[in-house]
């Protein structure tokens, strides 16, 4: 099966190719491939990460290039979660090593803060830099918060470059200087469409680093001040504010790393995130106050760098406009604030900012969003020049547009949750864990991070808290004890190896908690894109050294341990049945054991391929409902509520109701 795991993954062989692009070549391809393009090209020593969307590409191209990183003497390392990732990058507070750490942020930046808060009061002396998949708006799948305030709070600098290839990739590379240059960790931001938009830069020759595999640092360095202990810890506070912020403020600007864009209605002017640029400039076009290469009538004064603000190029830029628009997506409003509060100790009172009470305070900012706030602050300061009619009769259009879809539409469109793959093993698990809360009455879930989180929808809705990733058993030890049965939890085999093994299992173990802990072994952090853990199934060398998710927990001393195969709902069932109501004391744990779907089918079909080419008989497993048997109740779906399962009209004439039917999705 290891033999098997090229074939039944995505290959990255293209994109494996093209980190090879030597000097005046052109790349072309999404915005997270270009970022490890250019983490090449800036000599990295050492990379670490944690997979989640939107950056989960940057790790998994990393890990099928582990050929050209060995040319390279570049350390690559798929983290066991983010912390462990952001620790990573103490290699280079004593050493001149450029490092890169990525995860997926806000989540991800919570792992890390630990770390992180102790790198950024020690310093570096080689550039770290943490590449953050900002997961905020309607396509996020977590919590939304900003990257900004963990920024601003630890004294971490932030890039928000604007969302096209050369752009991003020249952040990535000054992004290494300015840590050196200010000895401060740098945080590059790349929201879900800046990871996903294509493009093409043209490339430099990939850089071996002066000190990595190839070339080891032979002597170690001990400097006392670089320990976040009294009463260096005060002395590194005290650095941060008089020696690298000025150094960093004096490479932002040396550099320009922030961009003017000149325009001739100057009595006004848009103060935005680089992330906003491409969905602003999309907003004046549509208003005729850019043209299709970008030039903006309006000045634009972009933020690639949106913390620290530098306070003079705020000052020249708000300076003699009678009212300047800021762009900043989320909340708090920091960006708007803080140029307030600049303008006013600089004495600036021309200006009348405008932000929030335009544009929404909280949501991502999209293209109809930024559309209606730009009109509403031309509307409110009309500059000489703009034809506000024109603008009321674009926005208008918009307007019109959406209300003539839903005309046509006729009815609200579905609304289409999130939910389980066709086949998932984890459904059946749900299956059983629903027709035991009607046999035992109402039971307190604690859910977890994962694929399994869709069991809190329709139609199980099983699942009442989730805390983390990992942290689902540990989010129950206050409750169990204060409810009048017991609690079952629920974790992935990621969630477990993530830090669900020692935040929840080893101090449930060591308290005696009396509850049922069901483990998802699916082979795979499978929410993420099935990348291998240490329980994954047939590791090959070069993947690691497997590690039973059993024999790690015998050794721990649990003693009530059962495995069952998920698919078998009232073997899961029983198993969940004797957990609940045994007489046996401390932590009872249930390995729910079923290989992800998406991989297995992944695994199998280029060898049924094979066989069907070569002329053997191949058989596929397939389901089907009896027309005459099905009673039109829908107890199938309410159950299981596999997308394969669906309705049509009966074909009995004397039958008015619709049968459930299996349509081709169905994997057996």
């Amino acid at each position: 099966r290891a033999a098997d795991r090229e074939t039944m993954e995505r290959s990255f062989k293209a994109e494996v190719a093209r980190l090879r692009l030597r000097a005046g070549q052109t790349f072309t391809g999404e915005g997270i491939l270009a970022v490890t393009k250019a983490l090449l090209q800036s000599g990295v020593s050492y990379v670490g990460g944690y997979q989640g969307a939107p950056v989960s590409h940057l790790m998994d191209v990393l890990a099928d290039a582990r050929e050209l990183l060995d040319e390279l003497g570049v350390h690559f390392e798929a983290c066991a979660n983010e912390a462990g990732a952001a620790a990573m990058l103490g290699a280079s507070i004593n050493y001149p090593l450029r490092g890169a750490a990525t995860w997926k942020s806000v989540v991800g930046t919570n792992v890390a803060s630990d770390a992180l808060s102790n790198l950024s009061s020690a310093g570096v002396v080689g550039g770290a830099l943490i590449v953050i998949g900002e997961d905020y708006g309607e396509g996020a799948s977590i919590i939304q918060e900003r990257s900004h305030s963990f920024a601003q709070k630890s004294q971490i600098w932030l890039l928000d470059p604007r969302p096209n290839l050369p752009s991003i990739v020249r952040m990535v590379e000054k992004g290494f200087e300015l840590s050196e240059a200010s000895n401060t960790p740098v945080m590059l931001e790349l929201r879900i469409r800046a990871c996903h938009v294509t493009g093409s830069f043209e490339t430099k020759d990939n850089v071996r680093a002066k000190f990595s595999r190839l070339n080891p640092i032979t002597k170690p360095v001990f400097n006392l001040e670089r320990i976040p202990l009294p009463p260096h810890n005060y002395t590194q506070e005290k650095l941060k504010i008089d020696v690298r912020l000025p150094e960093a403020l004096k490479f932002i600007q040396r550099e320009k790393l922030n961009e003017f864009f000149d325009g001739d209605l100057r009595q006004v002017g848009i103060v935005l995130q680089g992330g906003m640029y491409n969905t602003t400039i999309r907003a004046l076009q549509q208003f005729g106050l850019a043209d299709p290469y970008g030039e903006s009538r309006i000045p634009l004064y972009v933020l690639n760098v949106t913390y620290p603000l530098v306070h003079e190029e705020i000052t020249r830029f708000c300076s003699g406009k009678r009212a300047v628009l800021v762009v900043e997506e989320g909340q708090p409003a920091h960006l708007e604030e803080a140029i307030n509060s600049i303008l006013r100790r600089a004495d600036i009172n021309d200006p009348h900012v405008v932000g929030k009470d335009v544009l929404p305070v909280a949501g991502e900012y999209t293209g109809e969003v930024v559309l209606n706030g730009v009109a509403a602050f031309l509307g409110l300061t009309l500059p000489d020049g703009v034809d506000i009619k024109a603008v009321d009769a674009v926005r208008e259009g918009v307007a019109q547009a959406k209300k003539h879809a839903t005309e046509l539409l006729g009815a609200p469109v579905p609304t289409r949750p999130p939910g389980f793959c066709i086949g998932c093993p984890e459904r059946p698990v749900f299956t059983a864990l629903k027709l035991i809360e009607r046999e035992l009455g109402g039971i307190h879930i604690s859910s977890d991070i994962g694929c399994h989180t869709f069991s809190t929808l329709e139609p199980f809705n099983l699942g009442n808290t989730v805390l983390g990733y990992g942290l689902s058993l540990a989010a129950a030890s206050a409750l169990g004890p204060n409810f009048g049965k017991r609690i079952i939890t629920v974790m992935g085999d990621g969630g477990f190896w993530h830090q669900g093994l020692v935040t929840g299992i080893t101090n449930a173990i060591f308290r005696n908690d009396d509850g049922v802990l069901v483990i998802m072994e699916n082979g795979y952090t499978s929410a993420t894109g099935t990348q291998n853990i240490p329980s994954s199934p047939d590791l090959s060398a070069k993947e690691g050294s497997g590690i039973g998710i059993e024999s790690t927990l015998r050794g721990l001393g649990v003693k009530w341990l059962e495995r069952v195969p998920n698919y078998q709902v009232s073997d899961v069932a029983d198993a969940l049945r004797r957990a609940m109501t045994t007489e046996e004391q401390g932590l009872k744990i249930i390995i729910a054991d079923g290989e992800c779907m998406l991989e297995r089918t992944r695994r199998e079909r280029p060898i049924k391929a094979q066989q069907l080419a070569a002329g053997e008989r191949v058989v596929r497993t397939r389901f089907g409902i009896d027309d005459d048997v099905c009673t039109g109740d829908r107890a199938c779906i309410r159950l299981s509520g596999c997308p394969s399962l669906t309705i049509k009209d009966s074909p009995d004439p004397l039958r008015t109701e619709p049968v459930t039917t299996i349509n081709n999705g169905c994997v057996g």
